[in-house]
């Protein structure tokens, strides 16, 4: 099954009604599919009309719609009818009875059909059984239903990846997709397990504690309280945009941790956040300096990548650094010492303002504003 994937999901429950033998009249049916409009509109650009409705009959050079009012109208198709799939390009050959539609005219020929947009079918229930790649379903109003699960179907579980063979029954889930050649079944694109909110993953930040590589990591919040979150061979690492491997992974640093579905002590995924420190520039040397601030010390680490902001100014060479000069400072600590700084943004005479740094150089820091430290005392 090899189908485009969809840009915008969440379409018709009614047209897979209306193949799936439920005895619903297509009038009835559509009326339910509040998402969209029906009948016709007018296209004031100097194009044609827009129609939409659900497919009645077709052959290859023909196509019967019924609208939500009931009238059916016959659409004359021909080899350069466009078909798209959810506003995805997409063939003919996707097109079944049963499919909602949105037929656009020719000019002046209201019954030439220019483009054919096919909208995404949608079953939701609870799981009755899971085999190899069938999934039944019985849906709300107590019908059984079809789902089919291909290589290119993606699964997800309280909006994390998961598998088709982790579905278990007794779970409710949204599948979305076209309907087959038979009109019985939903060839899915996407199948969504709904998380009871007991179970749904938590977000968590703090300052690391400890670290058991590969086992556990302790993080302090910001009221003292500790947590302890399991590390396991699935949790991922990223500084930002960027993944990183677990060793970056360090006592003193600030985290965002994302907790496993129903495992709220599992950390599924841990984002690493820049650290900020603000105060006078001590000992000066060769591609590093010490900070003063809040009664404690830390060493800088200036990267070739560190973006150095001199009085306001993003500084195109090298800055001489001044023993007693305000910095503010945004990095990451060194993989060898908690208490030195591998610096990212270095803002230099800021006195009491906080210059250019914040969210205009896309660092989420962990200073709160001018006079505000993130709490961590190295």
């Amino acid at each position: 099954m090899t189908h485009p994937t969809p840009a915008v999901l969440g379409r018709s429950l009614a047209a897979l009604a209306v193949t799936a033998g439920l005895g619903l009249g297509v009038a009835s049916v559509a009326g339910a599919d509040s998402g969209h409009g029906h009948g016709r509109s007018h296209d004031n650009g100097g194009g044609g009309d827009h129609a939409a409705g659900y497919v009645m009959a077709m052959t290859a050079t023909t196509l019967n719609v019924e609208s939500a009012g009931g009238v059916t109208t016959t659409y004359t198709i021909s080899p350069t009818t466009t078909y798209t799939l959810d506003g995805q390009a997409a063939t003919a050959a996707l097109l079944v009875v049963g499919d909602r539609v949105e037929v656009t005219t020719a000019s002046g020929a209201p019954t030439t059909a220019t483009a054919v947009n096919i909208d995404l079918a949608e079953i939701h229930g609870l799981v009755l059984s899971v085999s190899g790649s069938t999934v039944l379903v019985i849906g709300p109003e107590g019908f059984t239903r079809t789902v089919m699960a291909g290589a290119s179907t993606v699964v997800t579980s309280g909006g994390q990846a998961s598998a088709l063979t982790s579905i278990t029954p007794g779970e409710a889930i949204v599948a979305e997709g076209t309907i087959d050649s038979t009109g019985t079944i939903l060839d899915a694109l996407t199948i969504k397990v709904r998380v009871p909110e007991q179970q749904r993953p938590e977000r968590v930040s703090g300052v690391v504690s400890a670290v058991t590589p590969g086992a556990s990591v302790t993080v302090s919040g910001d009221h003292g309280a500790s947590a302890t979150y399991t590390l396991t061979s699935s949790t991922t690492y990223t500084e930002g945009p960027t993944t990183v491997p677990s060793t970056d992974l360090l006592v003193g640093e600030h985290v965002s941790i994302t907790t496993a579905p129903g495992a709220p002590t599992t950390a599924a995924s841990i984002d690493i956040r820049p650290l900020v420190v603000r105060g006078s520039i001590g000992t000066v040397g060769t591609g590093t300096f010490s900070v003063t601030h809040d009664g404690a010390t830390t060493t800088v680490v200036v990267e070739p990548t560190t973006k150095v902001y001199d009085k306001g100014q993003l500084a195109t060479a090298s800055v001489a650094f001044t023993t007693g000069e305000h910095v503010v400072v945004a990095g990451l600590p060194d993989a060898t010492s908690a208490s030195t700084l591998d610096a990212q943004v270095i803002v230099v005479g800021t006195g009491e303002g906080w210059g250019p740094l914040g969210p205009g150089l896309g660092l989420t820091g962990n200073a709160k504003g001018p006079g505000h430290h993130r709490g961590h005392q190295r």
